[in-house]
């Protein structure tokens, strides 16, 4: 593993998103979500060296927690909480994906997110790969609908009434 610099690793995630074809807002976003973990941990910090419960302590500061207002700090409204912490957990899974740590550094109580989205994805990879057996693609049917001639013609199709059956 390289020593990479929480900022650089930053740059890195959120040139990934952008690559993806993430929006200019999303962006945005990810980039002020980012900002808040350097200004937390320091430029410096080795990405490598990050632990659980630095995440924790991060997740739990006032700079994930609060936000400035015009009569000093208010509190975030909890989307915004849940959307911080979302941001650092990708992060966090690329970093793991790209190398740069060996585990993904999250609490306890974050990482049954995290399991809960590797097995998905392990699932979806194991569904594609092995198809079920058995099933048959299924025959193309032609849904079109017949136009009747006449609405004399219509009525005789749409209901099964005695009447209809005599004529």
């Amino acid at each position: 593993m390289t020593t990479t610099t929480l900022k650089e690793a930053c740059e890195a995630y959120t040139a990934h998103m952008k690559e993806k074809g993430q929006s200019a807002s999303t962006l945005g976003t990810i980039q002020r979500t980012l900002a808040l973990l350097v200004e937390e941990m320091g430029e410096s910090r080795e990405v490598g060296k990050i632990l659980p419960v630095h995440v924790d302590r991060f997740f739990k500061s006032e700079r994930a927690t609060m936000q400035p207002g015009k009569d000093g700090m208010k509190p975030r409204a909890q989307a915004s909480i849940l959307q911080i912490r979302r941001i650092v957990r990708m992060a966090l899974v690329y970093w793991h994906e790209q190398g740069l740590i060996a585990k993904v550094p999250l609490p306890a109580n974050e990482k049954r997110l995290v399991e809960k989205a590797e097995q998905r994805a392990v699932e979806c990879a194991e569904a594609k790969a092995n198809p079920k057996k058995g099933h048959k693609a299924k025959a193309k049917v032609d849904v079109t609908p017949k136009v009747a001639e006449s609405s004399e013609h219509r009525e005789e199709e749409s209901c099964n009434t005695p009447a209809n059956e005599e004529a």
